[in-house]
């Protein structure tokens, strides 16, 4: 008898397992690729001039504010620091939430004037700080003069943020123990330890870039 031809329920469970193989094959060998883009970073000069090309660091001058974002410790201590050493009158302290608060305790502990510090808590992410010191505290973007403290990484990103909301006068700077950490020989263990940051920094700069934030 003439066989009948097969049925599309019948032909399912054969092809089924071919796509589960291509997609394996598709899977394997994109993390080959990503595997062997990680170890070309990391052997080679690259991480290193990703790393210094995000840098946007100014010479220290008066300003009217400081301004403190959110994050690590020691972008809050160099403010304080900034602040004792008279680099400007006031201190903004800008987060989310509570985050701000916890900022401002820092500050004090580190020798802040409490009746110098402002408290900004309406900052989620970057381009949010921008805007957020300027609605909530009054700072004037044509005229105020900054001095914005974070990470040595994020500064690029920072000043473009603020510069996209009309600040003219933007001064740049990281917490000194960063730079002073910072080796004069970049060897693989620095640019391992660096790459992930490297990475978030330009993926970030790629988001803000497509949404128009920068």
């Amino acid at each position: 008898m003439p066989q009948s031809m097969p049925t599309e329920q019948q032909k399912t469970p054969a092809a089924t397992p071919r796509k589960k193989g291509r997609l394996r094959r598709a899977i394997t060998n994109l993390l080959a690729l990503a595997a062997l883009l990680v170890l070309l970073l990391i052997v080679t000069p690259a991480t290193t001039w990703l790393f210094d090309a995000l840098g946007r660091e100014d010479p220290l001058e008066p300003a009217d504010y400081i301004v403190c974002l959110g994050g690590d410790n020691g972008r809050i201590i160099e403010s304080a620091r900034l602040l004792r050493e008279g680099y400007a009158p006031r201190l903004i302290v800008t987060s989310h939430g509570p985050h701000a608060e916890e900022m401002r305790a820092v500050a004090i502990d580190w020798g802040a004037d409490p009746s110098a510090i402002f408290v900004d808590a309406g900052a989620v992410k970057t381009r949010d700080h921008p805007r957020s010191i300027r609605d909530g505290l009054g700072v004037r973007p044509d005229s105020d003069r900054l001095i914005v403290v974070t990470s040595f990484t994020h500064m690029g990103r920072a000043r473009a943020c603020f510069a996209k909301a009309g600040y003219r006068h933007l001064i740049l700077r990281e917490p000194r123990w960063e730079r002073t950490q910072r080796p004069e020989q970049r060897d693989w263990k620095w640019r391992f330890r660096v790459l992930p940051d490297v990475v978030y920094e330009y993926a970030a700069w790629l988001e803000y870039w497509i949404r128009g934030v920068v």
